[in-house]
Parts: C-alpha cells; structure tokens; sequence
C-alpha cells in the first residue's frame, strides 16, 4: 500500500509538472502571439498614416492613428517575459541582454509617436511628412537592434 501511495504521488509530480511546462510554454506561445498582433496592428496604424501623407491632404485622421501607436507600444513592452525567446519570434536575445537599451528604443519610439501626433494636429501636412520620415527611422533603429531578419 505504502508502495502504491509513493508511486501515484510521484506519478502526479511528474504529470504536475508536465502540465506546468506546458502551460509555461502555451503562455509563452500566447505572449508571442500577442507580440506579432501588436506589431501587425502597429503596421496598420502607419500604413494609415502613410496613406495620409501620400495624400498631402487632411492630416487629422493620423492624430488616432499616432494614439493607437502610443497605446501599442505601451503594451509591446510588457509581452517579453523571460523565457519567451522561444518558439517562433523574431525576437534577438539583445532584447533580454540589453533590456535598458530595449526600453530606450520603446522610449524613442514613445517619443515619435508623440511628435507624430503633434504634427498631426497641427494640420501641415509637410509636418507630417517629416514626423512620419522620423518615426520610421526610430522603429527600423530598434528592427536593427532587436529583430531578426525575416526570412
């Protein structure tokens, strides 16, 4: 009896922890996920602003534009738990090495999408232009830094 109480006590530690890895490694998958919608997102919102630029016309529709960029980046930030450079991500180690510098570039890019939005608002679209030419500048900077090449 004693025998049979060891063996399914270990048998359920093992299964216990088989179950917590998984879920480890779903959660991990799930932030991931969450990493490539918010960076697909983010793409929209400047393909919006591109479109606007293009247009040399109105330059309100990118103020929204400029706060859903602000918004995204606020959340990117918190989706690189340790662990989650595993899987399908794109993600370089230099994000968990260097993470004061990977918080510097989310703080530029925090910092453009807030000269975006103010050059949105302000109606001149050549303004714009420049902010959007910037923006684009600081995001392929953290590309360079902290992403792998897509192949």
């Amino acid at each position: 009896m004693r025998k049979s109480l060891i063996l399914a006590m270990v048998g359920a530690l093992a299964a216990g922890a088989m179950v917590g890895g998984a879920t480890i490694a779903m959660a991990q998958g799930d932030v991931i996920a969450q990493r490539k919608d918010n960076r697909k997102q983010t793409a929209a919102a400047m393909r919006a602003i591109k479109a606007i630029v293009d247009a040399k016309g109105p330059t309100a529709g990118a103020v929204e534009q400029a706060a859903k960029l602000k918004t995204l980046e606020a959340s990117f930030m918190k989706m690189f738990p340790a662990g989650s450079d595993k899987g399908e991500t794109r993600a370089l180690p230099a994000i968990w090495t260097d993470w004061a510098g990977f918080e510097a570039a989310s703080k530029a890019a925090d910092a453009a999408y807030d000269k975006l939005a103010t050059a949105a608002g302000s109606g001149n679209a050549e303004a714009l232009a420049a902010a959007f030419a910037d923006t684009g500048k600081t995001c392929g900077a953290c590309h360079q830094k902290f992403q792998a090449k897509a192949n």
